[in-house]
């Protein structure tokens, strides 16, 4: 069932529709919404396996993307560990200004609603892969939700869920995020990062492991495993109560799966409650694998001694983005059994949890990765327009590096200004006799890119 959450904010004036719905199959019941958050039950946790057991594994868990631009080091948070907040908005950067109120602006689940509308997102899946697809966007365009002195990175994400309903995959959902540049311009040292909230039952007594790359025997089978994140209950045991329904805790982990440009994990760091790295700044030296608290170059905390409210962060960059380029990573969210009841955290086995991680991954690379859409992402083939209104200047782009051919028009139908360029144009609020235009709304009229498109702005003079 969808829950839809309204939000009036200010001062900026907002009716805005977030989306929640939840991957329900086989053993995993997870919560996802659509601005950057998963995991997350609004007013607790939302995570819980091995259903029908109502054990919860996750508080809250989400994006953390980093990049720079200039000097500056830029982070959106997609969940924030201290305030369950999020910094992105369920709907793209280019669609922002005209509110989102959209209602096609949501979550899609196969099967139901399923697929999401070319007219709105051509980049959407339209092939279901697994027996649960869920599909929505996000970006990061609206100042409002940045913790300042942050700001927007310009950045738009796709998320796809994929469930199976077999025996093999009971255990296991995978995350699939294609991160896109909306800007002009390139994201530089990007970092794309999964930080997990996780509360096994009680909060306080949570412990973190971490399997860079090891080989592990499984019956007569060697398999090797690789960049995988667990959390774990510190004397495995719980007693029933709100979050608990019973049985000897497992444990909760996460496996990167794939990343562009041959990327891998690039860091792996732990923190607690009391040490959530905050502003922008912090943030991006713990993306890229540093101690923001010392300085120093740890990219992967592999020890873990002591009980605690714990969180994880796994992260993968750095690269580059152009204009209009798709980065694309994916994870697979496993739960399995981690010991004896009372075990001692220092005495378990984890031949189970591996085995899951290597399954998973076997999966994910049979199932989806050779077998997914080849469709070229043409979305950002249309006009950016920005700012509108606007007093002086007016940018317009468009990341489809085509030659960008435009026509304006006053509100007579008059054509009074053409513009011509590669990618990016300057209006000066000037016609073509370089006199200057009145106050008043004009029309962007564009036939040379795969949408056409006419777009209203509002030139504003003092």
């Amino acid at each position: 069932m969808k829950k839809y959450l309204l939000l009036f904010i200010l001062p900026t004036v907002i009716f805005a529709i977030w989306d929640l719905d939840s991957i329900s199959v086989n053993h995993w019941r997870c919560k996802i919404e659509n601005n950057g958050t998963w995991g997350y039950g609004v007013t607790g946790p939302g995570g819980y396996w091995p259903y029908p057991l109502k054990n919860f594994y996750i508080y809250g868990a989400g994006t953390w993307i980093g990049a720079t631009i200039g000097p500056e080091s830029l982070v959106t948070l997609g969940y924030n560990p201290n305030s369950g907040t999020s910094e992105m908005i369920p709907t793209l950067c280019q669609y922002w200004r005209a509110g989102y109120a959209n209602a096609l602006d949501r979550i899609y689940q196969y099967p139901g609603d399923w697929p999401p509308p070319l007219s709105r997102f051509p980049m959407a899946p339209q092939i279901p892969r697994s027996n649960m697809d869920l599909w929505s966007c996000f970006g990061d365009s609206d100042p409002v939700y940045h913790t300042s002195p942050g700001r927007p990175i310009g950045i738009d994400v796709a998320l796809t869920v994929y469930g199976f309903s077999d025996t093999l995959t009971k255990d296991f959902f995978f995350l699939k995020y294609d991160l896109i540049n909306s800007n002009a311009y390139s994201l530089d040292n990007l970092y794309m990062g999964i930080v997990m909230d996780g509360d096994i039952g009680d909060a306080t007594d949570d412990m973190v492991g971490f399997i860079h790359d090891r080989y592990f025997t499984v019956g007569s089978q060697t398999i090797r495993v690789k960049n995988t994140g667990f959390m774990y209950d510190n004397n495995n045991l719980e007693p029933v109560s709100a979050t608990w329904a019973g049985g000897t805790p497992g444990a909760l982990a996460m496996r990167l799966l794939s990343a562009p440009a041959g990327l891998t994990l690039s860091a792996f760091k732990i923190f607690t409650l009391d040490i959530d790295p905050t502003g922008d700044n912090n943030q991006y030296l713990t993306l890229a694998g540093y101690n923001y608290q010392t300085g120093a170059y740890q990219p992967y905390d592999s020890v873990d001694l002591t009980p605690n409210d714990k969180r994880f962060l796994m992260s993968s960059g750095p690269l580059n983005l152009a204009p209009s380029a798709t980065a694309t990573f994916c994870y697979a969210v496993i739960a399995a059994p981690y010991g004896a009841a009372g075990a001692p955290a220092t005495n378990r086995d984890t031949t189970q949890l591996a085995w899951q991680s290597y399954i998973a991954d076997s999966i994910f690379q049979a199932r989806i990765l050779n077998i997914e859409e080849t469709r070229p992402i043409t979305y950002y083939k249309t006009l950016n327009i920005f700012p509108n209104p606007f007093k002086s200047y007016l940018q317009i782009s468009s990341s489809s590096n085509r030659k960008l051919n435009i026509e304006i028009y006053n509100t007579n139908g008059s054509l009074v200004k053409t513009l011509s360029g590669n990618s990016l144009l300057i209006w000066n609020g000037k016609d073509d006799q370089n006199l200057i235009l009145p106050s008043g709304v004009y029309f962007l009229k564009t036939t040379e890119l795969s949408n056409p498109t006419t777009t209203k702005v509002l030139l504003i003079r003092d």
